[in-house]
């Protein structure tokens, strides 16, 4: 099954993006190769198991998100496949990583146990950061490339059970600032172009909800944010004052053109090096 139009239009979005910031030239050619292969295995995966309407609705009144691991139906097989094409694109795109980084891959039940405890555990991914020369890029975790090959091979699933619940869902119930989708965290925001509301988008699924204008959605806090904004006004980056927290923020009103959520986090990273290096500061 082909890839949707929208993920078609992503992937030109990210090319586009790659003309203009060639400064982000390595970074956006490792993310144009990981999307590649993450939406042609979004085509192809089954329909997700969908809640019903009331048990939607109870879990929005109870502040539950929708999906739990089992609805996702991970096959063992094909997941360790796509582990296995995500590692060899990682490691394609950074030569220089240690040789300890080439781990012998993981049984596919193994990989399906990791692959659940960083579905119930992980809120948000990790913000790309400075590599030893200086340019952004992904980094392993503790868990080294397994760990990092895992939770890039479960973004396919989370966003497919995303495009199928999110419509269904009366999101007016839903003031949480986290997904209610997948419980992930966001790591972008957007402005509204018709009132300026704020939407707040899933780093796990992609899915997105409104939220209040003001206050942190990470702990809740109803202080006045601090914010630096870009030149040209499109673009801001809000820290809490109480959880350190921040959240990278377009203003739709200031753009005329269409903007993808997997793209515009990636040319906003260097709001990410500065977060990061204010937050060691």
């Amino acid at each position: 099954m082909a890839m949707s139009d929208r993920d078609c239009r992503v992937l030109q979005a990210l090319a586009d993006a790659r003309q203009q910031h060639g400064e982000l030239a390595a970074l956006l050619d490792f993310y144009h190769d990981l999307y590649q292969v993450q939406f042609e295995a979004k085509a192809s995966l089954p329909e997700p198991e969908v809640p019903d309407g009331p048990a939607m609705r109870r879990r929005l009144a109870e502040s539950v998100p929708q999906l739990t691991f089992d609805q996702l139906g991970v096959e063992p097989g094909s997941f360790a496949r796509l582990v296995a094409h995500i590692g060899a694109v990682l490691l394609r795109h950074n030569p220089a990583w240690p040789a300890d980084r080439h781990e012998q891959p993981a049984p596919s039940e193994e990989l399906l146990a990791l692959a659940r405890e960083l579905f119930e555990t992980w809120d948000t991914l990790t913000a790309p950061k400075l590599d030893a020369e200086g340019q952004p890029g992904v980094q392993p975790g503790p868990g080294g490339l397994p760990m990092l090959a895992v939770g890039f091979a479960l973004a396919p699933y989370l966003q497919r059970a995303a495009e199928a619940i999110l419509p269904r869902l009366d999101l007016s119930l839903w003031t949480k600032g986290y997904c209610p989708i997948c419980g992930g965290r966001p790591n972008l925001a957007l402005f509204e172009q018709s009132r300026g509301g704020r939407q707040l988008i899933c780093s796990r699924c992609d899915g997105s909800w409104d939220y209040q204008r003001v206050g942190c959605p990470f702990c809740g806090s109803d202080k006045k944010q601090t914010y630096y904004r870009s030149q040209d006004g499109a673009h801001r980056l809000y820290l809490c004052p109480d959880c350190h927290h921040y959240l990278k923020t377009v203003d739709l009103r200031e753009l005329q053109r269409p903007v993808y959520p997997l793209v515009e986090r990636l040319v906003l990273v260097g709001m990410d090096l500065a977060a990061q290096q204010m937050s060691h500061t």
